[in-house]
């Protein structure tokens, strides 16, 4: 009966050990990143009322219970939008690695981070972030860049960084993230031009009137019929570039009072035409001008124009043109267009250019080039060069032309904002609309997150039990996340309020039936003192 004592004392412990949990868990359901814990408990010892038998049960009864520990709950809490470029969020697993002032290293999932007046990037209790820094060169800007800065003899000191990729080295060698406030990009001039799309090479027509020469027809005229007859011969073309049969003469008859007439047919397929007794009842037939043309239907070539800005060293800028002319008649089922690049100036004077011809195939692949450059800048009409792939510059009966030209170069540029990608880079996005990694955040794993220990302020730091942090890496060794890091959210309390209010009834209940079980066992006795009387 003694036992019933303390089994109910030691639930009132246990189970005033679960409240604490679940009203911890409550009191920080509007802490960003907290994670929720879970009360785990066990039994302490049971007893053997009797020496083992050969009975199938055994007759044990247990001594109570006690708390075996606080399992962290590391499910990813809801994401809340913000204005903070800094404020990070861990979309799946992994901890932010921070750095105290003596260099202690600690782990958090709360991203509520910013850049103090050092540059440094810092959460709300001063600790910086963790990450993999660029390489970051000191040097002195243009003139023109100071003067946008606004400061000329108390800027700070300029910054250029290495435009390369960022990957994270060994756990151990990640260092508190400082930025520069001040970094400039000096002016690249462009020195290559990517061209994409499809020339139509669709045959265009248009009339084309000629005046026949006096020697290539003749006519007579019937004073008495007052009638005119006309015939001719004109040597048919064998290209689509001359006169073929069918083509239209047209004859104008224009006498002195400027009255006229106009007759027309079409050639023959020999070339000949002819016009019978056509009448001029009412002109003067003492004078008059006879006059004939022919209108034929012919080939006319296909133009297009590309235009690409180009950036110079002094990062002033020019414009390359580049016209493009099909020749006509074309020989074959090979279509070549005659191609001339000039580059000029802001006031269009020209500094260089280029001349030479593309060459394509039937099925409109490009087969030859000699416009490769003009004034030092390369001209890329053959695509990345896989030729199973039609990525470059095309040449087919397809009035869709899809241009797309892409070239290197900047103007000089200066920071304008640091922003994060999903990838975790920091970047630093530059006036002239370039962006280069910076920094990359670190993010840490642990073989068991469960054996980290909670250190305040939604900190953590690693344990025997956790291990050591590490990073994931892929098959190929490269260092990966595991995970996306959204910026401009912040993660919440991952505390299900509906459970957590659940389990404190839950709780309550059990403390108030081990209380029961206390006072009933009192009672027992007490019956068993007046058995005695």
């Amino acid at each position: 009966m003694m036992r019933g004592f303390y089994n109910g004392v030691s639930g009132i412990k246990t189970q005033s050990f679960g409240m604490d949990v679940w009203s911890n868990n409550i009191s920080n359901i509007n802490n960003v990143g907290f994670k929720a814990s879970i009360p785990e408990f066990k039994n302490l010892i049971n007893q053997n009322l009797v020496s083992a038998g050969s009975g199938p049960t055994s007759d044990q009864v247990g001594l109570g219970a006690t708390k075996q520990t606080t399992a962290l709950d590391m499910s990813n809490g809801s994401f809340q939008s913000t204005d903070n470029n800094f404020d990070l969020a861990i979309g799946g697993d992994g901890f932010f690695g921070v750095v105290d002032k003596t260099g202690k290293n600690y782990y958090t999932r709360t991203g509520t981070f910013d850049i103090d007046a050092a540059g440094n990037l810092v959460d709300t209790r001063g600790n910086l972030l963790l990450g993999t820094l660029a390489n970051f060169t000191p040097t002195t800007p243009s003139a023109s860049a100071l003067k946008k800065y606004g400061q000329t003899s108390s800027a700070p000191q300029a910054y250029t960084v290495s435009q390369e990729e960022l990957n994270l080295g060994d756990p151990g060698s990640q260092k508190g993230i400082t930025l520069p406030h001040f970094l400039f990009m000096p002016a690249e001039a462009t020195t290559n031009i990517s061209l994409k799309g499809n020339l139509n090479s669709s045959r265009i027509t248009d009339k084309k009137t000629t005046a026949l020469e006096a020697s290539e027809y003749a006519y007579t005229l019937d004073n008495t019929n007052k009638t005119i007859s006309l015939n001719g011969q004109i040597p048919l073309s064998t290209t689509s570039l001359g006169a073929k049969a069918g083509d239209s003469v047209v004859v104008k008859v224009k006498d002195g009072d400027g009255k006229f007439s106009e007759f027309s047919t079409t050639l023959e397929s020999d070339g000949t035409w002819q016009i019978n007794d056509k009448s001029l009842k009412f002109m003067d037939f003492a004078n008059l001008e006879v006059n004939a043309e022919v209108t034929s239907l012919v080939e006319v070539p296909n133009k297009e124009k590309l235009t690409s800005d180009i950036y110079n060293a002094d990062g002033t800028k020019s414009l390359v043109t580049i016209n493009l002319t099909k020749q006509i008649p074309q020989t074959g089922d090979q279509t070549i267009w005659d191609a001339v690049a000039t580059i000029t100036d802001v006031s269009g004077a020209v500094q260089n250019t280029a001349m030479g011809s593309l060459t394509f195939n039937g099925s409109g692949r490009l087969v030859a080039n000699t416009l490769t450059s003009v004034g030092g800048v390369n001209l890329n009409f053959e695509g990345d060069g896989d030729a199973d792939v039609y990525n470059g510059m095309t040449s087919s009966a397809n009035a869709r032309k899809d241009f797309n030209i892409k070239r290197d170069g900047y103007a000089e540029g200066l920071l304008s904002k640091y922003s994060v990608d999903d990838r975790g880079n920091i970047m630093a996005n530059f006036d002239n609309t370039r962006a280069f990694p910076v920094a990359k955040v670190a993010l840490y794993h642990f073989i068991n997150d469960q054996g980290v220990a909670k250190v305040g302020d939604n900190l953590y730091e690693a344990t025997a039990n956790s291990g050591e942090p590490f990073f994931y890496k892929n098959k190929a060794g490269e260092t990966v996340y595991g995970a996306q890091i959204l910026a401009n959210k912040l993660e919440m309390s991952n505390v299900d309020l509906g459970q957590a209010l659940s389990e404190v009834i839950v709780t309550q209940k059990a403390y108030e039936a081990s209380a029961k079980s206390i006072t009933t066992s009192d009672e027992m006795i007490q019956t068993a003192i007046q058995m005695k009387k």
